[in-house]
Formats: C-alpha cells, structure tokens, sequence
C-alpha cells in the first residue's frame, strides 16, 4: 500500500530495517590508470596531428570532437559499485561516472552458500571457484571485505564487497545457519 506525504509517494522498503544500500568508489590502480593515461593521450594526440597536419579550423573541430568523446568515454574510468538488500534479495549494481547503472548480480540472501570474511579461513572450503565478481574499491581492500557464495548453473561463483553492520544483520536474518559475523565492522 502507497503511503503518501505532502503529495509524493513515499517508498517505506527504504526505511525499513530488512533494507541497506551501500555505495563504494573504486581506487583508481594498476589498468584503471593505464585506461586514463590511454584516454588523456588520445585525446591530445587526436588535437595535436590534426592541428599540425592540416588547417587550424580542423584542429578547433578536432578539438570539439575531443571534448565531446571525452563527455562520453571519461565515465568507464570513474566506477563505483553500489550493493543493496531489500526484502531478504541482494543486489549489486555498477555505477559509471555516476550516471550509468549496469546490474552485475540479484540473488536471494537464503540461496547463499556461505556469507563470511573474506580470509583463508573461509575461502579455503570453497577452493574451485569458477567465477569472482570483485566489488571491492580496491584488489588490496582487506578492511571490511566479505564475501559470498552461491551455486549458478551447477559452478560456485563468489562476490567480494566491503559489508556493513546493517548489511551482516539482515544477512543474519535472511540466512542465519551460512552467515558469519564479526564485530569489528567500521560501517
């Protein structure tokens, strides 16, 4: 049922205890920089051979259409990943330039194998994993890094993300018996 406040519909699964949502942004490392350092050199280097190749006039039109590549190029290197549970499921969305949503993964929470701290103690019973989705803002986050499994079309695959406090409670709530918790959660 729609509940309503000074005329605007108001989404209740937003403020309930069972919802969370959680954003982070990924460092800018290793292909990441390689992927902006390209893109700045392109950019550049188209302006620079037409303006010295040809007329002026081609080099302020190379140049506009620099610009406008790079308006739609620029958002692929600036990513930010965004997980969020609402009614027992656990979505993970990739955000470009924050703008672009690209859904990675939707899964129930009580489908999950294991839902545990991302260290050897755990990863070491799951030791063939056929596919890792990396949703954490850096490959050398340690801090805060869970991660999940699930079986998909007979394989296990993985999902690494940064939880939170109120993530791991209603993972707790959804799927008791296959979550590990901690109490040194920063978020």
């Amino acid at each position: 049922m729609a509940t309503y406040h000074d005329g605007a519909e108001i989404d209740r699964s937003t403020h309930s205890i069972n919802y969370t949502e959680f954003t982070v942004k990924k460092k800018t490392e290793g292909m990441l920089i390689l992927a902006k350092i390209g893109l700045i050199l392109l950019y550049i280097g188209i302006v620079a051979v037409i303006w010295a190749l040809a007329s002026w006039w081609l080099g302020c039109i190379s140049l506009l259409l620099s610009i406008i590549t790079w308006y739609f190029t620029w958002p692929f290197v600036n990513i930010e990943y965004e997980y969020t549970t609402a009614s027992g499921d656990l979505q993970f969305t990739k955000i470009y330039g924050g703008k672009k949503r690209s859904p990675i993964l939707e899964k129930k929470i009580k489908d999950m194998e294991l839902i545990a701290p991302y260290t050897s103690e755990y990863t070491s019973k799951f030791p063939s994993i056929a596919k890792t989705y990396d949703c954490r803002k850096s490959v050398k986050q340690t801090e805060d890094v869970y991660f999940a499994v699930f079986d998909e079309k007979g394989e296990k695959h993985q999902i690494l993300f940064q939880c939170t406090n109120k993530a791991l409670k209603i993972f707790t709530k959804y799927n008791k018996e296959n979550t590990v918790t901690v109490d040194t959660l920063h978020y």
